[in-house]
């Protein structure tokens, strides 16, 4: 399936057109029932304001469920999958979300590939926003400036967040929501504000995107974390591993990271493999799609797009390029 974002309430509208299932509707709430050949479940879409709704979803599908999704429009997202299994692909980045985990979602004009798993139910709570709806809530121009500081930190990324005791009781209070009409938007409405605050509060908002205090202690185990990621990234290790693996906790290990080394872990995933990629196809002659699956790429096109960007070319012209210079140079060695 593919669909075409261009505002935020776009994704559960074109969804609905491309399953054909039957739809009950209010003017603020509508829930579908999707039909018995694509699996069984519902997803319910409560559309809070224009650029903020709440989407519920709770499907088992019968066959592995595949879209991608054109967003068009600036789209910042707190989902919470209470069970299921999603993995997402865009600009050569990607991620993967299992049961009882959180994401935190800032992009535009970009293309997301996503699928979710058949045979396993899908539960799925998801706030989405436009970021201009956020910043309403600043009460002046510094707090509007310190909120942007914020949102820049997600752009281009799908990243986990902590998800603290707080979050979880409050996604569970918004699922089972037993409030009727007025009562049921308001409450959600409450709750989805709720929410946001909570991410916040365990994110670190109130640092202001100020440089963060790192002790002795703190910068050895980042400069452990550099030396993992250094060693493991053709397979890296999720956020939330590494934090285990060091004994720091996963927002300290994003910023701290960011810091130290003037640049994010998935910037020096990207960073190592690019590298080792120049290796593969100048001294070891790979093609491009033996290169990409060398340095942990599963889609070839994804690892061209990561190319491009960081060399300024695409790998099939990086190859040619060193083909021609062979030649000259056997041609020169043969007289």
């Amino acid at each position: 399936m593919i669909l075409n974002v261009t505002t935020v309430h776009d994704l559960f509208d074109q969804f609905t057109i491309m399953v054909e299932g039957p739809v009950e509707q209010s003017s603020w709430e509508q829930r579908l029932t999707i039909p018995s050949h694509i699996g069984k479940g519902s997803v319910t879409r409560t559309r809070i304001r224009p650029g903020m709704e709440i989407m519920l979803t709770d499907i088992t599908f019968e066959q592995d469920m595949k879209l991608q999704i054109q967003e068009a429009c600036q789209l910042f997202e707190l989902s919470y999958c209470v069970s299921g299994e999603i993995h997402c692909e865009w600009n050569g980045k990607s991620s993967h979300t299992s049961s009882q985990t959180g994401n935190v979602t800032f992009l535009e004009d970009v293309k997301v590939y996503e699928e979710k798993k058949a045979g396993i139910r899908n539960q799925l709570l998801e706030i989405r926003l436009t970021p201009n709806e956020l910043l309403h809530y600043a009460g002046d121009l510094t707090e509007k400036q310190q909120m942007e500081t914020w949102l820049r930190h997600y752009r281009g990324n799908i990243d986990r967040y902590t998800e603290t005791p707080a979050i979880q009781k409050c996604v569970s209070e918004m699922i089972q929501c037993a409030h009727r009409g007025t009562m049921k938007r308001l409450y959600m409405e409450s709750k989805a504000l709720e929410f946001i605050a909570l991410f916040g509060e365990s994110d670190g908002y109130d640092s202001g995107g100020g440089n963060m205090y790192l002790r002795r202690e703190d910068i050895s185990k980042l400069q452990q974390t550099h030396e993992l990621v250094q060693n493991h990234f053709e397979q890296p290790f999720s956020i939330r591993e590494l934090a285990k693996r060091v004994g720091m906790n996963e927002f300290k290990l994003k910023k701290g990271f960011r810091e130290l080394y003037g640049m994010t872990i998935f910037e020096l995933v990207r960073q190592k493999r690019m590298e080792k990629a120049l290796w593969y196809m100048e001294v070891t002659h790979l093609n491009v799609a033996e290169t990409a699956a060398s340095v942990g790429y599963s889609n070839a096109s994804n690892f061209t797009t990561a190319f491009r960007k960081h060399y300024g070319c695409n790998p099939s012209e990086f190859v040619k390029r060193i083909n021609r210079l062979e030649l000259e140079r056997n041609r020169q060695l043969n007289g």
